[in-house]
């Protein structure tokens, strides 16, 4: 109790010195289920001190999943503004190579968190970076995950996360023009290397075009973005287009 009443204070002394209308949860790692309860604690006593002084509570949550059942999203609806899904990292660091944020795996993220919290609660946060992923033959080097191939060979797998205009220029600089991929609403493109295969889905205007979309069809409250100064400037033309439509 002591130690999530000191967190309180300190974060509501900076949304008053800072004159913020809202204040941001991104508590991650959270995996152990008897933390839950503590967690949603902490996110009711943090609501009332904020609705007391008309700052808005948003919290961040990962895509449903079983892993993460324990976080219980309809009680934290019942306190936050909002609860925003980070509807990216559907491939991270050390898993298998793919998209960052597809639009299969987003839409069933959102619908998902549609059976525990209010669409019009509901943030999607969508992603402004993707992964270069980087398959090395054995034998070439030994950096990332060490994957058995019986068809194609074994390799090592590394992935290296970068903005828009970098992962375009990566693909562009090899001669490469990627291709949409209707399925997951991305760009992609591949190359050969002398040690390997280099691998990208995009993140860009028409991907971001594609979850607006999606956003506006599922009736959800709005859209958040990971992170500022990864994107194209383009791409806040889509999302202008998307709030004067949505008003």
């Amino acid at each position: 109790t002591s130690t999530r009443t000191t967190l309180i204070n300190q974060i509501m002394s900076a949304a008053f010195n800072y004159e913020l209308d809202g204040v941001n949860i991104d508590f991650e790692n959270i995996t152990e289920a008897a933390y839950g309860d503590s967690y949603i604690e902490f996110i009711r006593e943090l609501s009332i001190k904020c609705h007391n002084n008309g700052i808005s509570l948003s919290v961040d949550v990962t895509v449903p999943a079983s892993f993460n059942k324990f976080f219980n999203r309809s009680d934290m609806a019942k306190f936050a503004d909002y609860i925003v899904i980070m509807g990216y990292d559907e491939h991270y660091k050390g898993s298998d190579a793919g998209s960052v944020s597809s639009i299969p795996w987003v839409t069933e993220g959102v619908e998902s968190t549609l059976k525990e919290v209010p669409a019009d609660q509901i943030i999607l946060g969508m992603p402004f970076y993707t992964r270069i992923w980087t398959e090395t033959k054995e034998g070439a080097g030994s950096e990332g995950t060490y994957v058995e191939d019986a068809v194609n060979g074994n390799y090592w797998l590394s992935s290296t996360a970068v903005g828009m205009e970098k992962a375009q220029t990566e693909l562009s600089s090899h001669g490469i023009t990627p291709t949409w991929l209707e399925d997951l609403s991305q760009y992609y493109g591949e190359y050969e290397t002398n040690t390997g295969s280099v691998r990208i889905w995009l993140e860009e205007e028409k991907s971001v075009q594609a979850k607006l979309d999606f956003m506006k069809t599922a009736g959800i409250g709005g859209v958040a973005c990971w992170k500022l100064g990864l994107e194209k400037d383009s791409v806040w033309t889509e999302i202008a287009d998307y709030v004067g439509t949505a008003k």
